[in-house]
């Protein structure tokens, strides 16, 4: 199907353990890529090789949409933009994951601190040192809300929020065609991890990922897509029944970490601390996503009312049953 439209799959390589990443080329007017990948050099060079193939030039990119604010996905936005003057287009939620404004970092830190991890840990995230790695400065980025319409020469994508992964996330939905390019909504061979936003509306500062992942998930059920075009791996064939099926994985997993909180108060534990239980051998980096996996669904446990969260003199959440 993907070769009977104007639809380019580019994968690219990243510095990271997830491996490679998605770029889309849709070749029409304008000519517009998705998520073009990190800062990197060899990315960059598979990109210009995939270009050249079709013809094209990094300077014939006249639009770059970013389905979310993590390096892998918009690392070379800004060097695309000097190149070519392209237009960027981020949702608004995503735009602090990009620029760091004074206060995001510290913001997040405070966040996950509310987890009880502890701050060696968090010094395995180049993010938390005010940095994010291998991303070009993006200097001109317009924003977005809601549901709106990407337009192209005789056909119209719309946008989505389809938040989980994270908080601005958007997935891209050609409905005539019934193709879903679904950032790291749903991926083929992995569940994408339930990250955390800050919220200064919530008593423990943390948005709720995982009750926002499975609406999304729901969202791809009603949809009905005939095709997914994830930020990972290969096309995926049967969208809706995947999507039904990563809902199931998290409502199993939230009876799995139901049965590891403790009994009363005074046995009441940190996210951090049942982190360690339910993923023993984790290390660096990965230690910070086990943490705000668990975390993600103990308060989703909290908030049907399941268990009990109690917040700390020092602001850090212990939960119990």
């Amino acid at each position: 199907m993907l070769s009977k439209l104007p639809i380019k799959r580019i994968p690219l390589p990243t510095p990271f353990p997830v491996g490679d990443v998605n770029a889309y080329l849709i070749i029409s007017d304008p000519l517009t890529i998705i998520d073009p990948g990190p800062y990197y050099r060899p990315a960059e060079d598979s990109l210009n090789r995939s270009l050249k193939e079709s013809g094209l030039d990094i300077k014939d990119i006249k639009r770059i949409v970013i389905t979310h604010g993590h390096p892998d996905h918009y690392g070379m936005a800004g060097k695309i933009q000097r190149g070519a003057g392209a237009e960027v287009l981020v949702r608004d939620r995503e735009l602090e994951k990009i620029n760091l404004p004074p206060g995001y970092i510290e913001n997040l830190l405070k966040t996950m601190l509310t987890t009880g991890i502890t701050a060696e840990a968090l010094k395995t995230d180049g993010l938390y040192r005010g940095k994010a790695p291998f991303a070009h400065t993006i200097d001109s980025i317009k924003t977005y809300s809601g549901d709106c319409l990407l337009e192209f020469e005789g056909f119209r994508i719309k946008l989505l929020h389809t938040p989980g992964h994270s908080g601005g996330h958007s997935s891209l939905f050609w409905e005539d065609k019934g193709v879903l390019f679904s950032g790291d909504l749903l991926l083929p061979k992995i569940t994408a991890i339930t990250l955390i936003d800050y919220d200064p509306g919530k008593k423990n500062l943390r948005g709720r990922s995982l009750a926002h992942m499975l609406k999304s998930m729901e969202l791809v059920g009603f949809i009905n897509p005939s095709l997914c075009l994830p930020g990972h791996g290969d096309p995926v064939s049967e969208p809706a029944a995947l999507a039904g099926s990563r809902i199931n994985f998290h409502r199993g997993r939230l009876e799995e970490i139901y049965n590891i909180v403790p009994e009363g108060q005074e046995s009441a534990v940190t996210p951090y601390s049942l982190s360690s239980i339910y993923y023993p051998n984790v290390k660096g980096f990965d230690i910070m996503l086990a943490v705000v996996e668990v975390v993600s669904h103990l308060d989703y446990l909290a908030d049907e009312g399941r268990i009990e969260e109690y917040i700390d003199d020092q602001g850090v959440s212990l939960f119990y049953r």
